[in-house]
């Protein structure tokens, strides 16, 4: 039994009391590749409100194979099961058996990899590593690749559950050559019956020369189908009431669940630099873009007039004002989940560097706050090397709780007048019998 001082940041996270289920993911490392098998996990959960009332959710069985990493089940409310709620106990576990790439008319020789990953999930992702044959010419124009389970590095094992659907990221290093792909095809069959196979579709992707990754979200093919357990329905009723009362004026209440947004704008509002054992005398510009690429701006040189730029194992700060076009500029971010239960943004840094003096940075950081101002928000692009090539390319996160909202309740109304409405009056009070 682990109680909720041993839960980490488990145990700040609210669930909708009476929820008719929750998902819980049981992750293994895998250095001795050992199975496991789990009897039983049952989630104690409590109301904020009533610390004595108990709700639990039973989560079943959990079975690892010698090459397994992570299974995941539906736990469902006990409470809602002895009322004949149903709900599947197991997510639908896919692997992908083949991924089908059809060619743009751009191809390119730089090396490519995807990752694959249940839609908006940064908790079930994995990665291809380099896809490339020994005898063919890969990712060529108007080219047909098809590429098999035992292709797929890290993703031959991983195992998907279906109904989330999939994103697919193309990725690869920062080069001179561009890369179109019209369509990736992934060819999906149920772990437990390889007869019953799904196709998802990703549709259109442009890769600049520069861009390292481009990501989007695919869609089942019209030849499959796929059947999917519809989500619980909720009703929420409001206690009748017998006496009529009269509710403070102060009193402000949504009346509705917390709401997590998965998309926010920021304000780029400067760099944090620290400076390895490396610096430079080239002059260096910075381009930062969103994660899809469609927004971008760029710096004139960073270059301060006192004092040195860039000097070995120094510090710099780049505040808005030395940013050029990048100053004040509004970029619209889509969050993912961590595994820690974290919400995840991304920002792409391209840092450029003019002549043949190499640089080696330990931290890089955008500062950046939401467009409200209320919020702060870190972009760590950690350690760059630019010694080789006169450019480097890194994808930048900032990671941050979820927010609720939040419910103003000024109390009840008093005698003495506080929290009454204003338009209220008290009739005089009045004592002895004339």
């Amino acid at each position: 039994s682990w109680d909720g001082r041993k839960l980490g940041n488990c145990s700040d996270i609210l669930i909708t009391s009476g929820a008719a289920s929750i998902e819980v993911s049981v992750i293994k490392t895998n250095k001795k590749k050992k199975p496991l098998d789990v009897t039983s996990i049952v989630v104690e959960a409590s109301p904020s409100s009533d610390k004595k009332k108990t709700e639990k959710f039973k989560c079943g069985t959990y079975k690892f194979g010698a090459s397994d990493t992570q299974k995941t089940n539906v736990c469902l409310n006990e409470n809602a099961a002895k009322s004949g709620t149903q709900s599947r106990t197991t997510p639908a576990e896919y692997k992908v058996n083949n991924v089908v790439v059809q060619m743009g008319d751009d191809g390119t020789n730089d090396d490519v990899s995807l990752e694959i990953c249940n839609a908006k999930s940064a908790l079930k992702c994995c990665d291809t590593g380099k896809l490339s044959g020994l005898l063919s010419n890969d990712w060529s124009k108007n080219d047909k690749e098809t590429w098999k389970n035992k292709d797929l590095g890290l993703c031959k094992t991983t195992a998907f559950d279906a109904c989330k659907g999939f994103d697919v990221a193309v990725k690869k290093k920062s080069g001179k050559d561009s890369l179109k792909v019209s369509t990736i095809t992934l060819e999906v069959a149920d772990k437990n019956d390889a007869k019953k196979s799904q196709k998802f579709v990703c549709s259109s992707y442009n890769v600049g020369a520069s861009d390292t990754i481009k990501r989007n979200s695919c869609t089942l093919d019209s030849s499959s189908t796929l059947s999917c357990p519809k989500a619980p329905s909720r009703t929420t009723r409001r206690p009748l009431s017998t006496t009529k009362r009269t509710v403070p004026a102060t009193r402000q209440s949504t009346g509705k669940p917390p709401i997590f947004s998965d998309s926010e704008n920021i304000i780029l509002k400067g760099f944090e630099v620290q400076v390895g054992r490396d610096g430079t005398k080239d002059a260096v510009t910075a381009k930062v873009c969103s994660a899809d690429q469609k927004t971008c701006c760029e710096t004139l040189q960073l270059s301060k007039r006192s004092g040195n730029n860039w000097v070995r194992n120094g510090n710099e700060t780049w505040p808005g004002t030395s940013l050029g076009l990048c100053k004040d500029k509004v970029f619209n971010t889509k969050a993912r989940t961590t595994i820690s239960n974290l919400l995840e943004t991304k920002l792409v840094l391209t840092l450029n560097r003019s002549g043949k003096d190499g640089m080696r940075l330990e931290n890089f950081n955008l500062d950046a706050e939401t467009a409200d101002g209320s919020q702060k928000r870190r972009f760590k692009c950690g350690k760059i090397v630019i010694v080789d090539k006169k450019t480097a390319i890194k994808e930048c996160f900032a990671q941050f709780p979820k927010s609720l909202p939040t419910t103003t309740r000024s109390g009840p109304c008093l005698r003495s007048g506080k929290n009454c409405d204003k338009t209220t009056t008290r009739p005089p009070f009045r004592s002895g019998s004339g």
